[in-house]
């Protein structure tokens, strides 16, 4: 029992030191997945708030007249833009471009016409503002597992004016 035992002895140790880097790595990836998941829900807070504040632009003179709402394209535009530099600007050095040049290559369309949303796909029975952003965030812990420590997170939304 005695022989058998002591060719046994310091496997633990091996397999202690062969697994601990797997482990690592394993863990640096879970906690990059979760600082991703969580940026992302962050910025597409920023966008829909964005978008909600580009609805205010609503067009005076229709609603004056009595129409139906309908927005101003290009005030809703430059609104939209310019609270989603100003929202994402929150998000500190994470992101690898300027607040201000993720925004100025932001697709957004605003839409007066009830119908099929050209960005999201929803349907929209009221003027809509929609926005779609590409950004690129610095994530350092995947550069542990050997992937780029740069991903670019690509995030829609869209808001409506209330009738």
């Amino acid at each position: 029992m005695r022989a058998r035992r002591a060719g046994e002895r310091g496997q633990v140790a091996v397999y202690a030191v062969l697994l601990f880097p797997v482990l690592m790595l394993v863990l640096a990836l879970v906690l990059a997945v979760g600082t991703i998941e969580g940026l992302r829900t962050r910025i597409r807070a920023q966008l829909d708030m964005a978008a909600l504040t580009a609805t205010q632009a609503l067009d005076p003179a229709a609603l004056a007249a009595g129409e139906p709402p309908r927005l101003q394209i290009a005030e809703a535009e430059r609104l939209a833009r310019e609270y989603l530099a100003r929202n994402l600007a929150a998000t500190g050095d994470t992101l690898a471009a300027t607040p201000s040049e993720i925004a100025a290559a932001a697709e957004v369309v605003i839409s007066n016409v009830p119908g099929t949303d050209p960005i999201t796909g929803a349907a929209n029975t009221a003027p809509t503002v929609s926005i779609r952003i590409s950004a690129p965030a610095r994530i350092p812990l995947l550069g542990l597992a050997g992937i780029a420590p740069v991903v670019t997170l690509t995030i829609d939304g869209s808001a409506s004016a209330r009738t």
